[in-house]
């Protein structure tokens, strides 16, 4: 087709890859504009199946759970009904429900990719469009955006309808990387939406149980479609309300990046007056934001102050926008953007009911996200209006205000911890000593830099640990705990070590040096007498191409097999070094391995300690002789 010759020419185009997005480009009209996320009609979609695979020989779909925000609940399916009967009864309540927005969690890769398969299987259509038409499955696989990251999903259509997972959506939403894991129950308990009263069932046991005990299976399904519900209000929200503003169909505007969305929304401005759109400009090198570290060790009394919006603030401030704006729409749609957002949060503030905070807040987070993405695009390889050279001048002035700022600060003799273009941590004076006081201090800072530029109070603590840039632990006054950085939290590191930094730290700040001790000591007892579920020695890696082709990672390859790139698997370290996937675990883990990771863990913290105490306080323990490896 033409798309394709184009792409196979190299010829740099714009795509109208469906007819929606073309008249909303074209027309400057956008969905649901007006409406509050409740407005929408949304439905939740759950499915228990015999197995994974939808064209295993015993393959089959045993229930359907479905609710909706109308107040409707109800599961589909019996153990006598015939799986044909439960899918013509799905089709049949979607019908009659006829939501705008069809919700679950992983629902394209697994309960619309299972639904269609088994229905083809069975020789049951599924009318699911508002006009009558087939749920359709994409072409191939399509990507959705996650900070740097594409992964890849089986794309489904309905007409007239929106479908949003929940499970790309929590990734979208999990910007700092604070979950171990995106599976729902997890999501949903880290989040604090988990209910008292929620039914779990293992997987692998779903279907002895649907035998035994139907109706704890009936539950436990209603249990996952609630909370795929309260999940979708909270991570779904700021996509909705992004599509009141952007020419994109709600389920694109929660798969698409934000350099693409402001591409977007540049592109039907100039096209609506009839104008040509130029080519993206080639990729040039410039400076990035300042960071510097200034000190390192444990500090008491620590303030955050931040400069609001400062990319955006400089374009408005500075008049920066691309040299092929020709048009000057860039800066009078940051502009309106930002006006939107100042009122979303008046608004916010004057709020007096939940229903209206939540719109409120929702409808802010939109505007902050998009406005954030204006400085991106800039520097966006992709965006037809691109300009290398007024990215260079926005970090530029970036760099010069932080820099005055921290110079501001050592003229006021606070001690300098660590700051970047976000803001910068510091020690408050002396002679400041209440919150009230440090909200003078930095406003009295405020006043002093350039028009249009405001630095605010962002957060006190009681005590941070920096080890190095961007890597720190931080306590507030209410005992809350915030860690930072790959040195201290990844999700690649075993759930029981990410336990024993959060215990830690909290006493290291409060300089208990012998409770630390104490509390190593109580770890490395748990991991040398097995005191642990299978599931804390466990790291999860995603499967690459590189998985099979580097010689390094062999170990990692061979538990693997089986796998594609995109995969996610739990793996543990066996007594004979070996990896293994967690599912095969037989109390055969390697609990030398394990103390090592212990200590090395407890050694982040080693540059709070000479190096004689470091080694009183977290000494490395040996595994028990009876746990050593034979030669035999």
């Amino acid at each position: 087709d033409a798309r394709g010759r184009l792409s196979a020419d190299g010829i740099v185009h714009f795509d109208f890859n469906n007819p929606v997005k073309q008249h909303l480009l074209l027309s400057g009209n956008t969905h649901f504009r007006g409406l509050r996320y409740n407005d929408a009609h949304r439905l939740q979609l759950d499915i228990e199946t015999t197995g994974l695979n939808p064209g295993a020989p015993d393959a089959g779909i045993i229930l359907v759970a479905l609710s909706d925000n109308r107040n409707y609940e109800e599961v589909l399916g019996a153990r006598k009904m015939p799986e044909s009967a439960l899918l013509e009864a799905l089709n049949h309540r979607i019908r009659n429900r006829d939501p705008d927005v069809i919700e679950g969690h992983n629902i394209f890769n697994f309960d619309l990719n299972y639904i269609q398969v088994r229905a083809r299987a069975l020789n049951v259509n599924l009318p699911w469009g508002r006009d009558g038409s087939e749920l359709k499955a994409g072409n191939g696989m399509r990507r959705y955006r996650v900070g740097a990251r594409s992964p890849s999903f089986r794309p489904a259509y309905i007409h007239g309808r929106h479908i949003i997972d929940t499970y790309h959506q929590v990734q979208r939403y999990d910007i700092g990387g604070h979950l171990e894991s995106y599976g729902l129950k997890n999501v949903v308990r880290t989040l604090g939406l988990e209910r008292g009263d929620r039914v779990f069932v293992d997987g692998a046991d779903i279907h002895k149980t649907w035998r035994d005990d139907p109706g704890r299976i009936a539950d436990y399904a209603l249990d996952d479609v609630r909370d795929v519900r309260a999940l979708s209000e909270m991570v779904a929200t700021t996509e909705f309300y992004q599509t009141q503003v952007l020419p994109y169909r709600f389920q694109d505007a929660a798969i698409t990046g934000p350099g693409e969305k402001i591409n977007a929304l540049m592109i039907g401005a100039y096209l609506r007056r009839g104008l040509a759109v130029p080519r993206p400009q080639h990729s040039e090198p410039f400076g990035g934001g300042y960071t510097e570290l200034f000190a390192s060790g444990l500090f008491n009394r620590v303030v955050k102050a931040d400069v609001e919006s400062l990319y955006p603030s400089i374009m408005i401030n500075y008049g920066i926008r691309p040299a092929s704006d020709t048009e000057n729409v860039f800066l009078p749609m940051l502009q309106r953007l930002t006006k939107r957002r100042l009122e979303a949060k008046a608004s916010l503030k004057k709020a007096d009911t939940d229903a209206d905070r939540s719109y409120w807040d929702g409808m802010q987070g939109s505007y902050k996200l998009l406005i954030n993405s204006f400085y991106g695009y800039l520097a966006y390889g992709r965006a037809n209006f691109n300009d290398y050279k007024a990215a260079a001048r926005v970090t530029g002035l970036g760099q010069q205000i932080a820099r005055q700022v921290v110079t501001m600060l050592r003229e006021r003799s606070a001690r300098l911890i660590e700051a970047d273009t976000d803001g910068v941590y510091f020690v408050v004076p002396s002679g400041v000593r209440s919150e009230n006081e440090e909200h003078e201090f930095v406003e009295a800072l405020s006043r002093e830099l350039p028009e249009g530029i405001r630095l605010s109070h962002d957060g006190r603590f009681r005590g941070m640990i920096s080890l190095k840039a961007k890597n720190y632990v931080l306590v507030d006054y209410d005992g809350r705990l915030i860690v930072k950085g790959s040195s201290l939290r990844s999700r690649r590191d075993e759930r029981v070590f990410r336990e024993f930094i959060r215990k830690l730290a909290p006493l290291l700040i409060n300089r208990e040096s012998d409770a630390a001790s104490a509390l190593y000591t109580q770890f490395a007892n748990r991991l040398v007498g097995g005191h642990f579920d299978r599931e804390d020695i466990c790291r999860r890696e995603t499967i690459t191409e590189k998985t099979f082709s580097n010689p390094n990672l062999r170990r990692l390859a061979a538990a693997a097999e089986g796998c594609k790139a995109g995969d996610r698997i739990a793996v543990y370290q066996r007594n004979d070094g070996s990896l293994a996937r967690i599912e095969d675990y037989d109390n055969d883990e390697d609990r030398g391995y394990l103390l090592r990771r212990l200590h090395d863990m407890a050694g982040r913290f080693r540059g709070l300690f000479g190096e004689i105490e470091f080694d009183r306080l977290f000494p490395l323990q040996k595994q028990p002789a009876g746990r050593q490896l034979s030669l035999f």
